[in-house]
């Protein structure tokens, strides 16, 4: 049972150090699929700006806003 759990420890061990010494992308060079890729004009983003969003109606905010009056006056 001992030499079970030390082979495979050692076995996930080699692994591991295997998956992160190994690399897609040669050095100096870059990768293969950045060369796929196109640079985004800035100008043809959309805007940033939105409408206002409003989480209640035109109608119902200006009975807030009257309620508020009133207890303000009060």
């Amino acid at each position: 049972m001992k030499n079970y759990k030390k082979y495979t420890f050692l076995f996930a061990f080699i692994l591991i150090g295997m998956g992160t010494t190994m690399t897609s992308c040669k050095t100096g060079e870059g990768c293969a699929n950045t060369n796929n890729y196109e640079a985004v004009d800035i100008s043809d983003r959309k805007s940033a700006k939105r409408g206002k969003s409003n989480l209640l109606s035109k109608k119902q905010r200006k009975r807030v806003a009257k309620r508020k009056e009133a207890k303000k006056s009060s």
